[in-house]
């Protein structure tokens, strides 16, 4: 008599979401087909040269006459606006003519659209070495992380590719700055204020603040409300106006910025909490204007921030610092919650002996706070600042942390280390002559 082992069948849950995944691939390799053809299009009408059909007034260069024709007649026949027209358009060209290894990951269904027009965007005005090292690091990348992840990296990869040009991308984009507005539905509109990452990060924590103060004071508005209701007066009025906002607070913004930088001997940027690289001009102003200063030591060979802070039973004002420096975001995969606005996690849980150390705290937004404690995700901290996630369904991802410096240049660790080793045997010398009887 033969023994049967019963086949399980597969959980239709893990199968539904295979599904997906394989439908988002197919997406994407035809989304690469898609890229071909309309640059092929385009093509055929630059062979074709419109020109300007007008009989009086400024006329149109042949160029804007092909770039508007294409753009409107894509429009109409995808029933896309012209703005999302124009993206499909440049993403296109930008990946069949400059990012080939870009447009592969996206032919191979490895990456997706939305990942190919941020690395697409941020590719603009890269030549050369620069651009085909940035092509081949963010086609990596795009694959590990979700497009508004990836426009912090590409952004920081633009800054390894020509750091010696930040000053005057900076300066160039500062001369776009702008407001402008949408209207919305039911009598509503978006304001949208177009401005350097410093200060809009410091009109954020202003509107944070004045809404915490509020709330603080039985407001029963929600956060999202007031910070809407304390910016509106804000702009209206000058100062608060609403009953019980507190008066003169001030946005602060958080930027690490690397000794050697500073000092004029390396070139690595600084980064924008929150936000990630910004030019080295900026960071100096913001240096040479801050009102406090805190020194964060590095592993010289990791980068990693080291931790000083005492163990304690909840976590002490420096541990929760410490654990927002190391995870600047939501630790989440794929959140982008400022640290600030999140709840302070020990990731291996204190009611099962979770230590309060600076190692076992992360930040989770209020809303994946919850879950992480209502359902089968599981977190795991790995000993070296990263954290493994664990869906439900059994995906695993790993998030590494963002604050976190280069390492320092070998030469200078094996000069450090000949010098230390002198320093001893310079001191053991002395030591012998001490206790020498003559």
């Amino acid at each position: 008599m033969s023994n049967t082992i019963p086949l399980l069948e597969p959980d239709p849950y893990t199968v539904a979401l295979d599904e997906v995944a394989a439908l988002d691939t197919q997406i994407a390799r035809l989304s690469a087909v898609r890229a071909k053809r309309v640059t092929e299009a385009q093509r055929h009408l630059h062979r074709q040269a419109p020109v300007d059909t007008s009989t009086a007034g400024p006329q149109w260069s042949t160029a804007r006459v092909e770039r508007v024709e294409l753009l409107t007649e894509l429009a109409l026949l995808t029933r896309r606006t012209e703005h999302r027209t124009a993206v499909l358009v440049d993403t296109s060209t930008a990946l069949v003519d400059r990012l080939p290894a870009t447009l592969a990951a996206v032919a191979a269904g490895a990456v997706s659209w939305e990942h190919a027009e941020v690395i697409a965007k941020h590719a603009d005005g890269l030549q050369g070495e620069a651009l085909s090292l940035y092509d081949t690091r963010l086609a990596v990348l795009a694959t590990e992380v979700n497009p508004k992840q990836l426009e912090k990296k590409a952004r920081h990869e633009v800054e390894l590719a020509q750091p010696t040009t930040a000053v005057e991308r900076a300066e160039k984009a500062a001369g776009t700055r702008r407001i402008y507005i949408d209207p919305a539905a039911d009598g509503m509109a978006c304001l949208t204020l177009f401005a350097p990452a410093p200060e809009i990060h410091a009109i954020a924590d202003r509107a944070v603040h004045l809404a915490a103060g509020l709330k603080t004071s039985g407001d029963p508005r929600s956060m999202g409300h007031l910070k809407v209701d304390v910016l509106t007066d804000l702009m209206l009025n000058g100062e608060p106006s609403i009953p019980g906002a507190t008066r003169g607070i001030r946005g602060k913004v958080h930027v690490m910025v690397p000794a050697m930088t500073l000092l004029g001997i390396d070139e690595e940027a600084a980064i924008l909490r929150g936000y990630g690289p910004i030019d080295p001009a900026t960071a100096a102003q913001l240096t040479a204007e801050a009102t406090s200063w805190r020194r964060i030591l590095t592993d010289p060979i990791t980068g990693r921030i080291l931790a000083t802070d005492p163990r304690d039973y909840r976590p002490t004002a420096q541990m929760i610092d410490h654990a927002r420096l190391v995870h600047p975001e939501c630790v989440f995969p794929g959140c982008t919650v400022p640290a600030e606005q999140a709840d302070m996690d020990h990731t291996e849980d204190h009611a099962y002996g979770g230590d309060t150390i600076p190692e076992n705290l992360a930040p989770l937004s209020q809303a994946h706070h919850k879950v992480k404690h209502h359902t089968r995700w599981e977190f795991v901290r790995n000993g070296d600042d990263t954290l493994t996630a664990t869906s439900p369904a059994g995906h695993v991802y790993v998030i590494r942390p963002e604050g976190r410096m280069k390492p320092a240049p070998r030469q200078l660790i094996k000069a450090a280390a000949a010098a230390a080793a002198a320093s001893a045997a310079t001191t053991t010398e002395e030591d012998n002559l001490d206790d020498c009887p003559f």
